[in-house]
């Protein structure tokens, strides 16, 4: 499908110590953009799929021709493949990647339409968006032009409403679109219960990071 996206951002009251990144957005942003993606879900359930799998691609542009105040587009793509196994135990495997940049007038992505990673459904085991560019001063998550994470979840029914879960996550977020796939990747592990309720499915994971972000 196709969308048409007119925002108005505004950032204020902000604190002395944030990030020069934020700071640097200080004020009214006005983002028009136009996007679209293209699904293919071939699961045999959207709640709690047992085979199958699905990709999303999307892609969006924002400035330029459709005005506003920056200038930047995005390209991301995202699959989930399920492996059905013995005693109704299910293997999905998943991956995420998307780069963005600045053209036009804009010289850098705004932070509030960059990519950040880390916390519960990126790279389990790690601080919420705690994997990436850090501002040098602060220390606060910046966010990059590119992101990669990729995931490994076996699941298993204990009982009707319960499954237990172990996941393998892992990624990493780069400042540059050009970098991305550059360097290291960030890895967690761990365990958890998926709990199925009136509302939709519930998770509930412990994760323990593998490397030192």
């Amino acid at each position: 499908g196709t969308y048409y996206r007119l925002e108005n951002v505004k950032i204020s009251n902000m604190e002395d110590n944030a990030s020069a990144d934020l700071k640097e957005e200080l004020g009214q942003n006005t983002l028009s953009s136009v996007g679209g993606s293209l699904t293919n879900d071939h699961r045999d359930s959207t709640i709690s799929p047992t085979k199958g799998w699905m990709s999303t691609v999307s892609s969006d542009v924002a400035g330029g021709p459709f005005a506003g105040d920056k200038d930047f587009y995005r390209l991301e793509a995202n699959g989930s493949y399920y492996v059905p196994l013995k005693y109704s135990s299910v293997v999905e495997l998943s991956a995420r990647a998307g780069m963005a940049d600045a053209y036009g007038d804009s010289n850098k992505v705004p932070i509030f339409e960059r990519y950040f990673t880390g916390g519960a459904r990126t790279i389990r085991g790690y601080d919420e968006r705690g994997i990436g560019p850090m501002d040098s001063n602060t220390g606060d998550p910046i966010g990059g032009e590119s992101i990669f994470t990729g995931s490994v979840e076996y699941t298993i029914p204990l009982i009707d409403v319960i499954k237990f879960a172990m996941f393998y996550d892992v990624g990493n977020v780069w400042s540059q679109y050009d970098d991305f796939l550059s360097n290291k990747l960030y890895s967690g592990t761990g365990i958890g219960f998926r709990i199925k309720t009136p509302i939709g499915p519930m998770n509930l994971d412990y994760g323990i990071p593998l490397d030192k972000a």
